[in-house]
């Protein structure tokens, strides 16, 4: 799986009192039916390895240490040919200041092209965060985008999270 920077810090302006004591989560700009393609787990956690432990999703991220966002997806369309489900989704990941200006984004960081002899009715992923040292304290709006390339459906995940 490809690493992502997802705070990346360096090359960024940010004003921290704009997105003062806002609440943790926005809602979603795409949201699925609840039968239907959507998000059906996520959380953070200190280690890369323990989703089913993760700590609840809290959204402070202390500066020089890494964290796992960890997410289930379910719902997305499977195609059937020669015997063989196929699905075919990517995840895309963007960082915004606290009022929403575009701080970084990457498209496709994972792809799954996968296929099997059953529907896969679930995918499980992490993206993790390295939080700078140097990172300015703040609040910034973590995005993730999972598209159904075969569905031709997205779903969106923004969420406020704090460095200090």
């Amino acid at each position: 799986m490809v690493l992502i920077l997802l705070v990346l810090l360096a090359s960024l302006v940010c004003n921290p009192t704009a997105a003062a004591e806002l609440p943790s989560e926005l809602p979603a700009s795409a949201k699925a039916e609840e039968a239907g393609f959507r998000f059906s787990d996520m959380g953070w956690s200190k280690e890369e390895d323990n989703f089913f432990e993760y700590v609840p999703n809290q959204g402070v991220f202390e500066r020089g240490k890494r964290v796992y966002g960890f997410m289930e997806v379910t719902g997305f369309e499977n195609y059937y040919t020669n015997e063989i489900y196929h699905i075919d989704l990517t995840v895309d990941v963007y960082l915004k200041t606290g009022f929403g200006l575009r701080l970084f984004g990457q498209r496709d960081v994972i792809e799954f092209d996968d296929t099997a002899k059953e529907p896969i009715e679930d995918i499980w992923f992490y993206l993790w965060v390295d939080i700078p040292w140097w990172a300015p304290p703040g609040s910034y709006i973590a995005e993730v985008v999972v598209r159904d390339r075969i569905g031709n459906q997205k779903i969106v995940h923004s969420e406020r999270i704090r460095v200090r």
